[in-house]
C-alpha cells in the first residue's frame, strides 16, 4: 500500500509557509496589506512498456507513478521590493518504492531593489535547463515527459541558498545573468541485481548525499526565441560523513592466473583508495526557436565532467525536438541520446565480466562485491525516439499521448534482474498518456 511521507528537507521550510498563511489571514488594505495569490497544478499520467524489465519504473504492467504529480503555490507581495513564494509538491517518493512524498520545490524570500536586480534566499530551482523553473508543471510544455537522456545529468534540481540575478532590457529581448550558491540533501537510487545479502539485499538501494552547488548562467529571452548557457559545479559528500567514494578498483591476485577487482577496504586485497567527496563540472547549453507557421524547434546539450573518481558520472547527453501547432493539437518528434565518455565504461565491463571460480574460498562474496560495484556505477549508452502530441482542452489543461522507442547497449535506467548482464543490446517501447492542468 502506498503511504505518504514528509521528508526532513521539507521541515526547515515550514516556517516560511506558516508566515505566509498568517499573512493571508490578516486584513489587508490597498496601501499596506500583502497581495496574496494562489495556484495549483497536477499531472495524472499512465505509462506502460512492452518489457518485463522496468525502465525508469515503467514495465509491461503499467504505472501511474512515473509521471503523476500534484502541487500548489502561494505567492505573497509584501511591497514593490519584497515578496515570497512557497510551492509544495506531492509526488512518488525518492526514498521508497511505494510511498508518496510531500516536498517543497520552492520556498524563498525575494528582494528586488529595482527592475534589473533580483535576490532570492531560500529553496530555489537550479537554473539548469530551459524548463527548470516549471519542471513539475506539465501543462507548460507539450511532451509527456522531458528527455531523461539529458535530465538525468543534473546532480540536483533545487538547492537551499542564494540566487542573484541581473537583467538587461535590450532592443530584441532581455538578457539575464544569474549566480547561485547553496546546498541540498539528495537520495540517490540504485538497483542491485543480486546485492550482498543480508547487508545489501537485491533490489532498490537508497543512499543519502549532501551536495553543494554553485554556478553562473546566462539566459536570453526574446518574443520568438529563448537561449540558456551555464557552467555549474557540484561537490558531493556522503550524508553520514563516511569516506565511501571509490576512486577505482584494485586488482587483487588470489592465485596463479586468478584474481578479482577489490572495491572495498573490508574485502581481501592490497587495499583501495577512497575519498570523502567528489566534484563534478556540468556544462549546459540550449535554446528554443519559433520558426513561423506553427513550427518550433528546441534542443539542449549537457556535459558532465568527473574530476576525482573513475567510478562517477562522466557523460554527455542531449535532445532535439520539433513541434508543429495545428489548432489545439501540437504534435512533436524528439530524438535524444546519452553516452558515458569516461573510464566508467571500462570498469563496467571489468566488474561485470570478471568471475572468480567457485573453487576459490569466498568466491560467491567476491563476485557479488564486483556486481554491486557495477550496479552502483552510473553508466549509459542509450538513445531514444519519441512521437507524440498534446491537445489543449482549454487554456489551463492539456491531454497528451506519446510513443517512445528506446535502444540501449548499457543503461542505469533499467532495473535488471539477477543474472542479466549490464552490457547487452536492449530495445523497448513505452506508451504514455497524461492529463495536465493548472488552476
Amino acid at each position: 500500500m502506498a503511504r505518504l511521507t514528509t521528508p526532513s528537507t521539507f521541515r526547515p521550510l515550514r516556517a516560511l509557509a506558516a508566515a505566509l498563511l498568517v499573512l493571508a489571514a490578516l486584513p489587508a488594505t490597498a496601501q499596506d496589506g500583502p497581495r496574496l495569490s494562489a495556484s495549483a497544478f497536477a499531472t495524472l499520467g499512465w505509462a506502460q512498456s512492452d518489457s518485463a524489465i522496468a525502465y525508469q519504473g515503467i514495465a509491461d504492467g503499467g504505472t501511474v507513478r512515473r509521471d503523476s504529480v500534484f502541487g500548489a503555490q502561494l505567492d505573497a507581495q509584501f511591497s514593490p521590493r519584497w515578496s515570497a513564494t512557497v510551492q509544495a509538491r506531492l509526488a512518488p517518493s525518492q526514498q521508497h518504492e511505494s510511498a508518496w512524498d510531500l516536498r517543497a520545490s520552492w520556498a524563498f524570500l525575494a528582494w528586488r531593489p529595482d527592475n534589473d536586480w533580483l535576490l532570492r534566499l531560500g529553496k530555489v530551482r537550479v537554473p539548469l535547463y530551459l524548463r527548470s523553473e516549471n519542471l513539475d508543471v506539465g501543462q507548460t510544455y507539450d511532451e509527456v515527459r522531458l528527455p531523461a537522456e539529458l535530465y538525468t545529468l543534473a546532480p540536483a534540481n533545487d538547492f537551499t541558498g542564494a540566487n542573484l540575478a541581473r537583467s538587461w532590457g535590450l532592443d530584441q529581448g532581455e538578457l539575464t545573468l544569474e549566480a547561485y550558491f547553496g546546498r541540498n540533501r539528495l537520495t540517490k537510487r540504485f538497483w542491485l541485481r543480486t546485492g550482498l545479502p543480508p547487508q545489501l539485499p537485491a533490489g532498490p538501494l537508497y543512499r543519502e548525499v549532501e551536495t553543494t552547488v554553485q554556478g553562473l548562467v546566462a539566459t536570453w529571452r526574446a518574443p520568438r526565441a529563448t537561449a540558456r548557457v551555464g557552467i555549474h559545479h557540484a561537490r558531493t559528500e556522503q550524508a553520514d560523513g563516511s569516506r565511501q567514494f571509490l576512486v577505482r578498483p584494485t586488482w587483487a591476485p588470489l592465485g596463479p592466473g586468478v584474481g578479482y577487482w577489490q572495491t572495498g577496504s573490508q574485502l581481501p586485497g592490497p587495499g583501495v583508495e577512497n575519498l570523502d567527496h567528489i566534484s563534478n563540472l556540468l556544462l549546459m547549453a540550449g535554446g528554443e526557436l519559433h520558426l513561423g507557421g506553427g513550427w518550433r524547434v528546441a534542443s539542449e546539450l549537457g556535459r558532465v565532467l568527473q574530476r576525482d573518481t573513475e567510478m562517477g558520472l562522466d557523460a554527455a547527453g542531449g535532445y532535439l525536438s520539433l513541434y508543429r501547432s495545428i489548432g489545439r493539437f501540437t504534435p512533436y518528434a524528439s530524438v535524444a541520446a546519452i553516452r558515458t565518455l569516461g573510464a566508467g565504461r571500462r570498469w563496467s565491463r571489468e566488474l561485470d565480466g570478471t568471475i572468480v571460480p567457485g573453487v576459490v574460498p569466498g568466491a560467491e562474496l567476491l563476485n557479488a562485491s564486483m556486481r554491486v560495484s557495477a550496479d552502483t556505477l552510473p553508466i549509459y549508452d542509450q538513445r531514444s525516439l519519441a512521437l507524440g502530441s498534446s491537445y489543449a482542452l482549454d487554456t489551463n489543461s492539456k491531454l497528451k499521448l506519446e510513443w517512445q522507442h528506446v535502444r540501449a547497449r548499457r543503461s542505469s535506467m533499467f532495473d535488471l534482474p539477477a543474472g542479466e548482464p549490464i552490457d547487452r543490446r536492449r530495445g523497448l517501447n513505452v506508451w504514455s498518456a497524461s492529463v495536465d492542468v493548472v488552476f
